[in-house]
């Protein structure tokens, strides 16, 4: 037997339909959340800044593009990236590489015997 299973408790019908009714409750509400956030990040994105850097009158969507254009421009991966991820010629990365590292083994076998012959020399 799997040490720790004796300590799992089951919960009854009752217990399980409180806890999945719960879980739906906050599941909208998170949904409701990144909702709110999206439309609010949309009605942002289209809004115009009002500064000296943004004589020609550009939204923030038309800068954060230009931005992205500059940055791929430059040679930043990353911002090349994203602008394919964005106009859908390229799949969200789902798993991320783990970068490898090589170890070189040295064989350390005869270290003694050629520190003290060079250090008899």
């Amino acid at each position: 037997m799997v040490a720790g299973i004796d300590n799992l408790k089951v919960p009854t019908s009752e217990e399980a339909r409180k806890y999945g009714r719960l879980g739906g409750i906050a599941s909208g509400k998170v949904r409701r959340e990144k909702a709110t956030m999206k439309k609010t990040l949309e009605m942002l994105l289209d809004t115009v800044p009002k500064c000296e850097a943004n004589p020609e009158g550009k939204t923030f969507r038309e800068l954060t593009t230009e931005g992205l254009m500059i940055g791929a421009t430059q040679g930043k991966a990353e911002n090349y990236k994203l602008m394919l991820q964005l106009l859908g010629e390229m799949q969200e990365d789902t798993v991320k590489e783990t970068p490898s590292v090589e170890i070189k083994v040295i064989d350390n076998s005869n270290l003694e015997k050629v520190l003290y012959e060079e250090t008899d020399v």
